[in-house]
């Protein structure tokens, strides 16, 4: 498996697996679990030259090519507002900061489901929040609103979906339980892995207050580092995210109104994604095509697909199955030089850094952490690559 993490390092050699000889002798290729290079040629000559540019602007920081990529992904998502900031992570944070702060220290609770990776919660408490940990749905694995409605008090800050390997979470359903418990608390969907995925014809980003999405190099949309984006219709949680992303500053240089951080995208990362941001598109048809032919393969099977709620559409960003005897599969795959990886072996609320454990809390969460493997899927894998997955899994 690849290391853990939110996502695959395309850097680790376990994410691309050597090849394998057969009994004949002939070496067969290793179908990796993704492979960004395979994309490269659509975008890296254009990409070249507008890094160049920017070197010889000597123009790095608070750009033009920073506004004019924030102002693409807004439209692109369908909203009115988008900060670029330098991780995800940081856009999660910033965001908890934004609505936390003026809250008192005993009414700061966040739910979020332990079925995620770890920058969800800890961006919670870095906020200053407490996170609280509500189970998972057993067949979409994202945030159970029926968990959430149990939780929910007069203590509840927030609640933050997460649209889990890019399939979007209950976000109706959530708002359902809130409605009915007459909370006002505010709605930050995690759609790190979930750019162009869409819910009710509206995609990740636009479904709650504000939406956080990730450019790590091994996502959908991926920088060439790293890179994150907040996302909401709310023209002063906008405004207080930008100054918080500078230092605080709000009129000018020197004049600070908050305390705040350096969170700020770079012109670099700005300009290669605006030119893949183009290509998103054609990128993610690949991704569900290769998902599909996945989903008819195991129709009826032991092995069990994310379920994808109905009227929405999964960006794939891993192809993710619940699996009997899940580290046997793994071991046969690895052997077979195909790559796969488990997301997430260790549940938030079993984290030391956070509960230590809570026995019997998020059995859901348990049981996934437990069972799930992701398959290679990645634009441009082949026909014969993905036979080559099938015929070892039917083995």
């Amino acid at each position: 498996m690849t290391r853990g993490g939110q996502n695959p390092d395309v850097n680790d050699p376990a994410a691309v697996p050597s090849s394998t000889v057969p009994s004949a002798g002939e070496p067969v290729p290793p179908v990796p679990l993704m492979d960004p290079k395979r994309a490269y040629d659509a975008w890296g000559p254009a990409a070249e030259q507008a890094v160049v540019e920017v070197l010889r602007s000597h123009c790095y920081l608070k750009g033009p090519r920073v506004a004019a990529f924030e102002d693409a992904f807004a439209a692109e998502v369908g909203v009115a507002e988008a900060i670029a900031v330098d991780s995800c992570t940081d856009a999660l944070f910033l965001v908890l900061r934004a609505v936390l702060q003026d809250r008192p220290p005993e009414a700061r609770e966040v739910i979020l489901p332990p079925f995620t990776f770890v920058a969800t919660a800890s961006a919670v408490v870095n906020a200053g929040g407490t996170p609280i940990f509500a189970d998972v749905d057993p067949a979409t694995w994202n945030l159970s609103p029926a968990s959430v409605a149990g939780l929910l008090n007069e203590r509840t800050a927030a609640v933050v979906p997460v649209h889990i390997f890019g399939a979007p979470a209950d976000v109706t359903g959530l708002r359902e339980v809130l409605a009915a418990a007459g909370s006002n608390a505010f709605l930050l969907e995690d759609a790190a892995q979930a750019v162009q995925a869409t819910l009710g014809g509206k995609q990740a980003g636009a479904l709650c207050d504000a939406g956080a999405f990730s450019f790590y190099p091994s996502k959908n949309l991926a920088a060439v580092g790293d890179g994150g984006i907040v996302t909401t219709d709310d023209t002063d949680l906008a405004a207080m995210v930008r100054a918080l992303r500078d230092h605080g500053q709000t009129r000018k240089m020197y004049d600070h109104d908050h305390v705040g951080t350096n969170s700020r995208m770079d012109e670099l990362q700005a300009a290669v994604l605006h030119l893949k941001l183009a290509h998103l598109a054609g990128w993610t048809a690949e991704r569900r095509a290769v998902a599909a032919r996945y989903d008819a393969a195991f129709a009826g099977g032991t092995l069990q697909p994310q379920a994808v709620l109905p009227g929405s559409a999964s960006a794939y960003h891993l192809y993710t199955v619940r699996a009997p005897e899940r580290d046997a599969l793994r071991a046969r795959l690895q052997a077979a030089g195909i790559g796969c990886g488990v997301y997430y072996p260790v549940p938030l609320h079993r984290q030391a850094c956070f509960a230590g454990g809570q026995e019997g809390a998020c059995p859901e969460a348990d049981a996934l952490s437990a069972a799930v493997i992701s398959l290679p899927c990645f634009p441009g894998m082949t026909a014969a690559e993905q036979d080559r997955v099938l015929d070892v899994l039917a083995s």
